[in-house]
């Protein structure tokens, strides 16, 4: 049975499962379905997996939430008991090709559900099926190819086309735009339209030499990796447009590209690894660049002497400012009288505060300030990143934001 069937039964199969839930009282959400290669080998090193071999790369896997409602009409969290393992019996029950994870005898995974396909890999060392026709296989022992792990899913007529799917095919496409001989290159909003199906035919047909090109881009597949291959070898604008797709190219990413890189450069954020983990947790911490300053008024910072404000309006005077916010009359005093940078530009951020987040080399230099103060390198250098997360943030909050945004830095930066 061919990779596409195995899948079409799978999605029926969890189709019933969603119907079942609530018999049992239970309410379902979406969890995790497709996994890249690269987000199951990060999955793997953070201890979240154990194998290469994961359903999920085939979508063939999906994890689920579960919930029930409480008598105050709320939802309460659940992740073990009778119902789930009833509800997992019968998955089970639906096909011997179902395997639910709450049953696995050396991990016990409670949200997982999959198919087996017949023919399965089973050996780690061997390549990824493929449903596309012009696809090379991923061998997973092989250095990690830049940017292939880009897309969640295909881009092409009668595909899913999630927005950021398109926008990262509409990018690699400009980038090829001379290669290829495109003579407009493409607006990159996202939208699946004509002039997107008509370069990406262009592409196949004039760069992989595709007699009837298709215009149909899945992961891992031949026109993504020759796309990729027009990727910048360092850090530079184009690739921080790529890893912050919902940044404004105007407001954000042409004016704090070259103060971003330089910082890092001066703070010796200089490995892969420290470059990924970095622009995960700013792009986390910023929105992807398009806030400069807290959202808040900072009234809630009145009187927090842990943060230096012992004056009358501190906390609105010193509020969350720069890529990665520094908060406090007593940090902009520190960040004043230690940063390089504050020293060559003859400025008095205490007098202005303000200018962390009006001046673009301010507004990086911060975060790589405190990105020192913290000694975050060495914990990237583990790449760690709930420690870094920790450590940043006090908690995991936006733990799945970050970590998106650290597989897709990963992915362009080619670990």
């Amino acid at each position: 049975m061919s990779l596409n069937k195995e899948q079409a039964i799978f999605i029926q199969h969890v189709a019933e499962l969603i119907r079942k839930a609530p018999e049992l009282g239970l309410m379902l959400t979406g969890g995790e379905l497709f996994r890249t290669p690269e987000q199951q080998a990060l999955h793997i090193k953070n201890g979240r997996s154990k194998t290469m071999n994961s359903q999920h790369l085939k979508r063939l896997a999906i994890d689920l939430n579960f919930f029930e409602e409480q008598p105050d009409g709320s939802l309460k969290l659940v992740q073990d008991g009778d119902k789930i393992r009833n509800l997992g019996a019968f998955w089970e029950s639906l096909d011997p090709a179902n395997r639910w994870g709450g049953n696995w005898s050396s991990f016990k995974d409670m949200p997982h559900f999959e198919r087996k396909e017949k023919g399965a890999v089973t050996n780690a060392s061997t390549s990824l099926l493929s449903t596309s026709t012009t696809s090379e296989p991923i061998n997973l022992l092989t250095p990690a190819v830049k940017g292939i792990g880009l897309l969640s899913g295909s881009v092409g007529n009668r595909c899913q086309n999630s927005r950021t799917d398109v926008e990262t095919i509409q990018r690699l496409i400009n980038l090829n735009a001379n290669r290829m001989k495109l003579t407009t290159p493409l607006v990159c909003d996202g939208i699946f339209g004509e002039k997107t199906v008509d370069a990406t035919k262009l592409f196949q047909e004039s760069i992989l030499n595709v007699a009837e090109p298709s215009g149909l881009i899945q992961p891992g597949d031949t026109t993504l990796k020759e796309l990729c291959v027009a990727l910048p070898k360092t850090l530079n604008k184009d690739m921080l447009a790529l890893i912050y797709l919902n940044a404004d190219e105007i407001k954000a990413i042409n004016p704090l590209s070259d103060p971003i890189i330089k910082a890092m450069e001066r703070y010796e954020i200089n490995t892969l690894l420290r470059k990924a983990h970095f622009l995960a947790q700013v792009g986390h911490e910023s929105g992807e660049l398009r806030f400069r300053k807290e959202l808040a008024s900072g009234h809630e910072y009145e009187n927090r002497k842990d943060l230096g404000n012992t004056f009358p309006g501190d906390g609105v005077r010193f509020k969350g400012r720069g890529l990665i916010q520094l908060t406090g009359r007593a940090n902009y005093t520190e960040y004043q009288n230690t940063s390089n940078l504050v020293a060559e530009l003859n400025v008095n951020i205490v007098d202005n505060p303000d200018l962390i987040a009006d001046n673009d080399q301010l507004c990086a230099d911060v975060a790589c300030w405190f990105w020192e103060r913290r000694k975050l390198n060495n914990l990237a250098d583990k790449d760690d990143l709930d420690a870094v997360t920790r450590r940043i943030n006090g908690g995991l909050n936006g733990l799945s934001d970050r970590r998106r945004l650290l597989v897709r830095s990963r992915s362009l930066l080619g670990i």
